[in-house]
């Protein structure tokens, strides 16, 4: 963001360019003044996956060219308004933390004996089938995983309540409304 703060008001745009920022601290009105011309501007926030082609690609305002590019290395997430968007980059936020979940079960299975490469493997593979299984046609709500997923006094239902009542998700709401904030 500092850099672009910098470096925006020096560069040239022609009339026909459409203009796509990856900035997510930078506001649509701030870049209007910033680039001074009265242009389109996309505000976009594609994600490593995309790397993979996959992943959402949300962006502010709906642009048919852009979402169109953008479906071809994800999928675009088209949102109608910036302050709803913000909602998205917020959430944006939690990969390195998804990324320490994982390492953190992979080291714990390690803890127990298992070797590093085999517990990644374990590790990354249970979770790329779980978000698969999240994304799959026939899943319409996340509660009904949630519910589905647990058996009464099951080890699902078990580390579930532990996590509830320690606070985990709470925090992790708490975390979301600050990077909110922070993105205000």
């Amino acid at each position: 963001p500092e850099v672009g703060l910098k470096i925006l008001k020096k560069l040239n745009f022609k009339k026909s360019h459409t203009i796509i920022s990856f900035i997510s601290t930078i506001k649509m009105s701030k870049l209007k003044e910033l680039i001074n011309l009265n242009k389109k501007i996309v505000r976009a926030i594609p994600l490593p996956p995309i790397a993979l082609g996959k992943g959402p690609v949300p962006i502010y305002p709906k642009n048919t060219k852009v979402k169109n590019f953008f479906n071809k290395i994800g999928e675009c997430i088209e949102i109608k308004n910036e302050d709803l968007s913000l909602n998205f980059w917020a959430t944006s936020s939690l990969m390195a933390s998804y990324y320490e979940f994982l390492s953190t079960i992979s080291k714990w299975l390690q803890q127990k004996g298992l070797a590093k490469e085999l517990s990644e493997k374990y590790t990354t593979s249970l979770f790329n089938a779980l978000s698969e299984a999240s994304f799959s046609k026939n899943t319409k709500d996340l509660d009904k995983l949630v519910k589905h997923s647990q058996t009464p006094n099951g080890l699902n239902e078990q580390t579930l309540k532990y996590l509830k009542k320690s606070g985990f998700y709470k925090e992790l709401n708490i975390s979301l409304n600050k990077i909110l904030k922070r993105l205000k």
